[in-house]
């Protein structure tokens, strides 16, 4: 047995400066950069705390785990709800495999989760992590199954079903964002407050990626919007605020806006009571989104009943 199995760790929350080796601890793990401007976006920007995470060190002081969580505006049956992200849970390659309450992934996650639900007992925590991770945490009961993410697919099309729709660019400053969503919010039981300053936040200022916002008219109506992000032949739904009874007239007239736009394809993620009234081709994918806590505050039941989800509340779109 290895010295580094039997090897013990010092745990503690986030502290101004670890950021440094946050960074490079993304980088060994998950072989790709994270730069401290992408960091300091994820962390600081999207809520009013400061970065929530635990991470873990070596007997030589070197970070060797990571477990974070974004705070987030959510909504709940008409009333505003604290939600949280999990993300970027990483441990180093020579500290894994420790047992039980040993096991780093293990430990981090569930200090973590006691520090939210200490500070935010009625608080919803989420995460989307792969089919490993997300055995591990099943395991150790820290991973709650909601459902299995579905990508849906259908094929760009220049011929318009529907006439009387159109689409036009957005700005993110745009006073009806905020309108929109109050007008909306009823239709959505559980999801994140997606009204200007979420999506101001999280498309508009994203340093990972670039996106177009475009609205969703009936004539001079708006009735909803559509985040869009191209990646090779696909145009990818990112996110979407419509009434359900729309959804069928977007996904043709996203069809047209691919073809008009050289795309071959349209891709999106949504829950699977969207799913049904989308009549597309779909295909479960790896990811699982999953109630992160030791003990679910919301009902199993109605989290995959109610819970509203895209491709944009996972952080890695």
């Amino acid at each position: 047995m290895s010295a580094n199995v039997l090897q013990s760790y010092h745990t503690r929350s986030y502290q101004p400066g670890d950021e440094a080796a946050i960074v490079n601890l993304f980088s060994d793990v998950f072989a790709q950069p994270l730069t401290l401007a992408q960091w300091r976006w994820k962390y600081t920007e999207s809520g009013s705390v400061p970065p929530l995470a635990r991470l873990a060190f070596d007997a030589s002081g070197r970070l060797v785990g990571h477990a974070g969580a974004i705070p987030l505006q959510g909504w709940r049956h008409g009333r505003m709800l604290p939600f949280f992200q999990v993300c970027d849970v990483m441990v180093a390659l020579d500290a894994r495999g420790q047992l039980g309450g040993r096991n780093l992934f293990t430990r981090l996650m569930r200090e973590l989760l006691s520090e939210l639900a200490g500070r935010w007992p009625s608080a919803f925590t989420y995460g989307f992590p792969g089919q490993r991770p997300f055995r591990l945490g099943e395991y150790s009961r820290i991973y709650h199954r909601i459902e299995q993410v579905h990508r849906l697919e259908w094929s760009a099309c220049s011929e318009g079903l529907f006439p009387f729709l159109r689409v036009q660019p957005l700005a993110w400053n745009d006073p009806q964002l905020n309108a929109l969503w109050t007008r909306l919010a009823p239709d959505f039981h559980l999801a994140l407050v997606r009204d200007q300053t979420y999506i101001h936040w999280r498309y508009a200022s994203n340093p990972f990626h670039n996106y177009e916002l475009l609205g969703l008219y009936l004539e001079s109506w708006l009735f909803g919007w559509a985040v869009l992000r191209r990646k090779d032949d696909q145009l990818q739904l990112i996110d979407l605020l419509i009434a359900p009874r729309w959804l069928k007239p977007v996904v043709a007239t996203l069809a047209q806006t691919a073809a008009a736009t050289g795309a071959t394809r349209v891709e999106a993620w949504l829950p699977a009571s969207w799913r049904i009234q989308a009549e597309v081709n779909q295909e479960p994918t790896e990811v699982v989104i999953s109630g992160v806590a030791l003990k679910l505050p919301i009902m199993s039941a109605e989290l995959a009943r109610s819970l509203y989800y895209t491709m944009g509340d996972a952080d890695i779109f």
